[in-house]
């Protein structure tokens, strides 16, 4: 797993407004409010994220998506990477903390660094999965938040131990990438579009999506 380099990609930010998923045929699933770590429930993102999202669904006959995590404050982004970096550090009581940075980095971006963007920041990236007509998630080999080398969208193509999750994250990436969305290299849940990841991804020369500051 590696950190990818972005902070290099020029914006020139669309302004283009955050939408109120709620507004939105989706499942939402805020997990971070459930979880206690934020104070709203409410899950937004950019405008064309959030219509190329639906346009994806109704492509998807029987499958809808459920979204665990859309627009992000760096507040929060603060509160999530502590809370891990806590959880690692109980865990490996030996780690430096160049260690634990390196370690929490590989799935949450550092949240205080001026030089660089969080991508949940910019109301680009989205966290999610497809259920099925029922509602029940279809089986993609790990949970949300699993911080493990299975999370990597291609773990199970190179170990071909669950064909069911194969299947079900091709799907899900394949919807995704052909709409133009970039899937993040250790998360199969995590899609970025329009920032600075994207962009860098895609060879664009710049990023159209930067913070937002609600």
């Amino acid at each position: 797993m590696t950190v990818v380099k972005f902070e290099h990609i020029p914006i020139q930010e669309s302004n283009e407004e955050l939408v109120d998923l709620s507004t939105y045929n989706f499942v939402l699933e805020p997990s971070y409010f459930k979880q206690g770590l934020s104070s709203t429930e409410k899950m937004f993102l950019r405008k064309s994220v959030a219509n190329k999202l639906s346009n994806i669904q109704n492509s998807l006959k029987g499958y809808r998506f459920k979204i665990w995590d859309g627009y992000r404050p760096r507040e929060l982004q603060n509160t999530i990477y502590e809370k891990y970096w806590n959880e690692l550090k109980i865990k490996h009581p030996d780690w430096s903390d160049e260690k634990l940075e390196a370690e929490v980095t590989k799935f949450i971006a550092f949240p205080n660094d001026p030089t660089r963007i969080p991508p949940h920041t910019t109301g680009g990236t989205i966290d999610l999965t497809l259920v099925d007509s029922s509602g029940k998630e279809l089986d993609m080999g790990t949970g949300f938040d699993y911080f493990g080398p299975e999370a990597a969208p291609f773990y199970f193509d190179e170990n071909d131990i669950n064909k069911e999750a194969k299947q079900n994250r091709k799907l899900l990436r394949t919807a995704m990438i052909d709409a133009g969305f970039h899937n993040n290299e250790n998360e199969w849940w995590h899609f970025d579009y329009g920032n600075q990841i994207w962009a860098a991804h895609y060879h664009k020369p710049f990023a159209i999506y930067g913070e937002v500051i609600k």
